[in-house]
């Protein structure tokens, strides 16, 4: 499935390494498309008057997806009073729409496990965490926002935003090494070591990777735009953005300023979701507040 280092054809331009073009297009084809349940529970995700045993029948098509989907409904990170035992008893314990994104993120946990190597630990420490708390706090940020955003979609963007980071971690370890080597030495920001080191960052990867999904041009726009919302025309970039600053904050922390510059995002956050600054930072502790002691890898 993996692309190593020496198999992929780099070229050296203007003292930075560049993909060329059929080398990231090799790294996004490995990438295994998504199954078609995946696609059938996207659906289902927008429409609360799906029968649970419809959606229970379309998920246990895949028995490894509907086990992983319960293993994530029984975790510390719901806090629900009983054990799930089947899909149809999660629905009517949490709802049609939150089934459907834990079915999507089981989805999404069960490919991150599929890497390993030095490239996994650079893109890949924690993802299976971090997905699931970026799509929740999308979530939490658009209900709490009180805007005309679906939840739904909050939920299903943030989960994916980070898809990119699928593509890179199949690299080699001296393309891996040199990234991280960026970020320790350079001081930069992850996606700013990956556009020096590589000529393109996770968040074009995941674009890309969402086009050959054939996924809505809405998700193309936020995965692409996620770390520069203000290339973009839609709210719902916005609060991805946020989404994941929230989701590198840890419980009972305070000072949103660790994660996000508020400085720089406050005019473009209170022009397109309505938080201004005061606003913000109740959301962080209440999300922060919110989070469970334990939410898995």
């Amino acid at each position: 499935m993996f692309i190593h280092g020496s198999m992929i054809m780099i070229m050296r331009m203007r003292g930075g390494t560049v993909f060329q073009e059929q080398a990231i297009q090799g790294l996004i084809d490995a990438v295994p498309t998504l199954p078609d349940t995946v696609y059938r529970v996207m659906d289902m995700m927008q429409d609360p008057q799906v029968e649970p045993k419809v959606l229970a029948r379309v998920v246990q098509e895949d028995p490894g997806l509907a086990l992983q989907t319960l293993y994530l409904c029984n975790s510390p990170y719901y806090f629900l009073p009983v054990e799930v035992r089947s899909i149809e008893h999660a629905v009517r314990l949490v709802g049609i729409s939150t089934v459907c994104g834990l079915v999507m993120a089981a989805h999404f946990h069960g490919l991150v496990k599929r890497y390993s190597g030095k490239a996994a630990d650079v893109w890949l420490k924690g993802a299976r965490r971090h997905f699931l708390q970026a799509a929740e706090c999308c979530r939490f940020l658009v209900r709490s926002a009180g805007c005309d955003v679906g939840q739904a979609e909050a939920f299903t963007v943030g989960l994916m935003h980070d898809i990119g980071k699928l593509v890179l971690a199949q690299l080699g370890a001296a393309e891996a090494e040199a990234v991280e080597e960026a970020v320790i030495h350079s001081g930069l920001d992850l996606v700013d070591a990956e556009l020096q080191v590589l000529g393109v960052d996770h968040a074009e990867a995941g674009a890309l990777l969402a086009q050959k999904w054939n996924l809505p041009q809405a998700i193309v726009e936020v995965v692409r735009h996620h770390h520069v919302p203000e290339k973009s025309d839609l709210s719902l970039t916005y609060f991805t953005f946020l989404a994941d600053a929230f989701s590198r904050l840890e419980k009972g922390e305070e000072g949103l300023g660790r994660v996000l510059d508020l400085s720089r995002v406050e005019k473009w956050v209170q022009d397109r979701c309505g938080l201004d600054r005061r606003r913000l930072e109740e959301l962080a502790v209440r999300w922060t507040e919110s989070l469970s002691s334990e939410t898995g890898d």
